[in-house]
């Protein structure tokens, strides 16, 4: 680093390899403020001694080429440097633990086979409950068809049914008094009763949800060993 020191005591310094700012414009045949402006901008990195900008004389020499359409400087292709490794491939300290510091928990068989009787036993027992209080025969509905024998009306719509055709009748149902309905008052009634119990079933599902998971999904009885 060579120093010259000027008057009112200002200090010019020089340094090996880099150019200031009024070199760079001499060279790239700027001013000085368009080379401040590729500085501040990133074009050109500069370093700074005070309040003065350093330019390397490589990074002049490339922005001119570039200006005037020239081929940029080959890099030296001797020297290359090594691969940095990726962030997976680093080594990271993680924590050992020897195997011999790690005792194996004995497995008791007989408590084994115990508890597995017990789940057994009561999975047979609430398979039991669950169908003590239903039938193996198809669902029942609160809907009857009948045949007509006699002309009669709907009550709900008060629609007339002529003698050989059909009616349903349904009981009492969900606060609903019984009646005898046509067939397209019977369809919506159906539709009605059918979502609703579908809202039913879908609250009990999220109720069962709710209570963990502490049961097992049922198993056919045929299947159980």
């Amino acid at each position: 680093m060579f120093y010259t020191i000027g008057m009112k005591n200002h200090v010019d310094a020089a340094l090996p390899g880099y150019v200031s700012v009024a070199g760079a414009a001499t060279r790239l045949h700027l001013a000085s403020r368009s080379v401040r402006d590729l500085i501040y901008i990133g074009r050109l990195s500069s370093t700074r001694l005070g309040r003065r900008h350093f330019l390397r004389v490589l990074d002049v020499e490339a922005e001119r080429r570039r200006r005037v359409g020239l081929p940029l400087p080959q890099r030296m292709s001797g020297i290359r440097r090594a691969p940095r490794p990726r962030r997976s491939e680093r080594s990271t300290p993680q924590r050992v633990v020897a195997d011999a510091t790690r005792v194996p928990r004995a497995a008791n068989p007989v408590r084994s086979e115990a508890r597995r009787e017990r789940a057994q036993q009561r999975a047979a027992d609430l398979e039991r409950w669950l169908h003590s209080s239903h039938a193996s025969g198809p669902p029942s509905l609160p809907f009857v068809t009948v045949d007509l024998d006699v002309e009669a009306a709907c009550d709900a719509c008060r629609r007339p049914v002529h003698a050989g055709g059909r009616l349903v009748d349904a009981a009492a149902a969900d606060g609903r008094s019984a009646a005898r309905l046509c067939l397209t008052c019977a369809r919506r009634t159906l539709l009605a009763w059918s979502d609703s119990r579908r809202r039913e079933a879908a609250a009990a599902r999220r109720l069962a949800q709710e209570l963990g998971p502490t049961y097992t999904p049922l198993r056919e009885s045929g299947s159980a060993a």
